[in-house]
């Protein structure tokens, strides 16, 4: 039984999804079809089971598209949203987002990436993450597509490796962030491009706590993985 509000999630969607053209040529990455329904569909339900009840989208590559979905939707989440005129990186939109009126008061909000799914419980993540701010990692068999996380003595983010630098098993970035407390309040107030390199690396007031959980995570930003996604989707969600 979750005993707090899950905060807003922002959505990372505003990426031009040139991996995946030679599949999906004339949709962006979040209207990417899964099964019946596009990506955005099942996030948008997995994340109503979760306890989520307001979701803000960066967007920017044919987001003219994701917004007539959004309107057109008749699941029972409240939606708003941002059109990029240029490319701010993963930072830049997520401090673009915060000043939104939806999100301008929050004092804590989650994030996540646009292109990516793993199955774990929101209010567990938010509840291991205590009054610190947060990242989500996940592990897998093989690290060496997406690169691996370095975590201190007490779960604090240390380092992210670069792809292929090691393989094997290990804990990788799973693309879910929930900020609070000093850390939110310096994001607000950040000039930043990339949120990991820029920001996450930087010396935050707090530091990151790095929860480990979650099961199913799929990158679908490729055309491989877009392919297994056909599939392994069906069971993750």
């Amino acid at each position: 039984m979750v005993a707090f509000k899950i905060p807003p999630l922002i959505v990372l969607a505003g990426g031009l999804g040139t991996r995946l053209r030679s599949v999906v040529a004339d949709k962006p990455k979040i209207l990417a079809p899964i099964g019946q329904h596009p990506y955005l569909y099942h996030l948008i339900t997995w994340a109503q089971r979760q306890g989520i009840e307001e979701m803000h989208f960066c967007l920017g590559y044919k987001a003219n598209q994701v917004i007539d979905w959004l309107e057109a939707c008749s699941l029972d989440m409240s939606f708003s949203w941002q059109v990029e005129q240029q490319q701010l990186g993963t930072g830049g939109a997520v401090v673009e987002a915060l000043k939104h009126p939806m999100l301008a008061q929050r004092e804590s909000v989650l994030v996540c990436n646009g292109d990516t799914f793993v199955d774990f419980s929101v209010a567990e993540f938010i509840a291991q993450a205590r009054t610190h701010s947060a990242i989500l990692t996940t592990f897998v068999v093989d690290t060496g597509r997406y690169g691996r996380i370095v975590k201190g003595s007490t779960d604090q983010l240390v380092e992210f490796l670069e792809k292929d630098s090691q393989v094997g098993p290990g804990e990788i970035n799973a693309g879910w962030y929930y900020f609070c407390g000093g850390n939110l309040a310096s994001l607000r107030n950040s000039q930043i491009t990339s949120l990991e390199k820029d920001f996450l690396m930087a010396s935050l007031p707090q530091p990151l706590t790095c929860v480990c959980m979650g099961q199913s995570f799929l990158d679908f930003g490729t055309p491989e993985s877009y392919k297994a996604a056909q599939t392994l989707f069906k069971d993750a969600l």
